[in-house]
Order: structure tokens, then C-alpha cells, then sequence
């Protein structure tokens, strides 16, 4: 799977769960502090960092492949329009508590 096909997929899995068609499951962490890990129906990945029950970004998402894609690359030139909308995801408020936990 080349990046821009994994941006594509975890796109279109975040609208998904969205639209409820895919569930997600906390499986590590705490929602009122650091990384917090979902794993979703179809057997993603998916860790957030929360700052005090709140969601602050998409630290990763990992597909049922294994393979890892840096959301956060090291290099400038590596990144993209598509890495930044994944990062700073945040699901409708009105999902926060019902979809992913969260008390706010």
C-alpha cells in the first residue's frame, strides 16, 4: 500500500465511523490523559492523544496489515495535505461521548 493509498483508506474509515457503519472499541489507555487506542469493526488502529479528556489529535492509525505510516514524518518534504487532515482529525462533537468515550 503506497502512503497516498493509505490516506485515501483511513479517510474513508474515519467517514465510516462517522456514519456509523464501522465501530470503534477503546482497548488501551485513559481518555483523560496520552495515547488512547481504538481498534475499529474491520480491524484497524486508531491512537489519539487526549490532554485532559480532551481529543487532541490522531497520533496513528495502523491498518489490519500491520504496515506503518508515519502521520507525523521527519522530514518536511515527506509530508502532505492529506498526513495533516488525518493528524488533526476530530470526529462531530455529538460522536465524542457516544462513538469514542470521551466525558466531554
Amino acid at each position: 500500500m503506497t502512503t497516498q493509498e493509505f490516506c485515501d483508506a483511513a479517510q474513508r474509515l474515519l467517514e465510516d465511523i462517522e456514519k456509523g457503519v464501522i465501530s470503534v472499541e477503546l482497548v488501551e489507555g485513559d481518555i483523560l490523559q496520552g495515547n488512547v487506542q481504538y481498534r475499529t469493526s474491520n480491524g484497524w488502529t486508531i491512537v489519539v492523544f487526549s490532554d485532559g479528556d480532551d481529543w487532541d489529535y490522531v497520533s496513528s492509525i495502523i491498518p489490519p496489515s500491520g504496515e506503518r505510516f508515519e502521520l507525523w514524518p521527519e522530514q518536511e518534504k515527506d509530508d502532505s495535505a492529506e498526513l495533516r487532515a488525518l493528524r488533526s482529525y476530530h470526529p462531530p462533537s455529538n460522536q465524542l461521548t457516544r462513538t469514542w468515550g470521551f466525558l466531554t
